[in-house]
């Protein structure tokens, strides 16, 4: 579904809380890494979407919740949150942390880059991402 992502990612639509509209692929790849129960996160998110809007002309755009408990398990309370926002990216639920460990992201909320071959280019933890991820953008553009 999305050729950027290595093969041991299992991308079977059940891992899918939205799945990709259409083939992604022959762009690089912004992956932002949440979850439901992480305040920052959630008070970022917004300010990530008003970002994606405008790069996801250029880039592929996906979200990945990560649960941190077994309440973040919840399918519905993810699906109603993303709801509620008016997401309308791809969401990949990664139940068995396997894009969280493939990346080895520690902390959320975290941005990792993607070239188009699958290369990771950025990676970068907590809120203030902006800044230091359009530099890297602007280098694959």
């Amino acid at each position: 579904m999305i050729p950027q992502l290595p093969e041991a990612i299992d991308q079977h639509e059940a891992n899918w809380l939205y799945p990709p509209q259409q083939k992604a692929g022959d762009r690089p790849l912004i992956i932002y890494y949440w979850s439901i129960s992480c305040t920052i996160c959630k008070e970022k998110l917004p300010v990530f979407l008003d970002f994606a809007k405008y790069e996801k002309q250029f880039f592929d755009i996906m979200l990945v919740h990560v649960p941190r408990s077994t309440s973040d398990l919840n399918i519905q309370t993810i699906h109603d949150y993303v709801l509620q926002k008016n997401i309308d990216l791809p969401v990949y639920l990664d139940q068995r942390h396997q894009m969280k460990n493939t990346f080895r992201v520690q902390k959320l909320p975290s941005i990792v880059l993607l070239d188009r071959l699958g290369r990771i280019r950025h990676a970068q933890t907590g809120g203030n991402f902006t800044t230091m991820l359009i530099n890297q953008l602007d280098a694959l553009r």
